[in-house]
């Protein structure tokens, strides 16, 4: 299997306003389809924001972004904005 890795062109800080418990099972670990994060980016060659999901098994979490093409392009933690 092989990791495809986003190339970011944009990225910011908004909050997720939905209800984040919804995308987690009962010991707190994410579902397969990921759980929302308070970041979108835009991916190079796009204009589309898109939200940044991580998936999250035992103590370690993957960020990653969604598209038509591809429904698991990682996401580096570098590439998000700092508070």
């Amino acid at each position: 299997m092989t990791v495809n890795y986003a190339t970011i062109s944009e990225s910011k800080y908004e909050e997720f306003k939905g209800n984040k418990r919804a995308y987690l099972d009962s010991m707190g670990y994410t579902l397969r389809r990921g759980s929302p994060t308070d970041y979108k980016v835009k991916l190079e060659g796009s204009n589309v924001w898109r939200r940044v999901f991580i998936f999250c098994v035992s103590n370690s979490g993957t960020l990653f972004v969604k598209t038509k093409k591809d429904k698991f392009l990682v996401v580096e933690e570098r590439d998000l904005p700092l508070f």
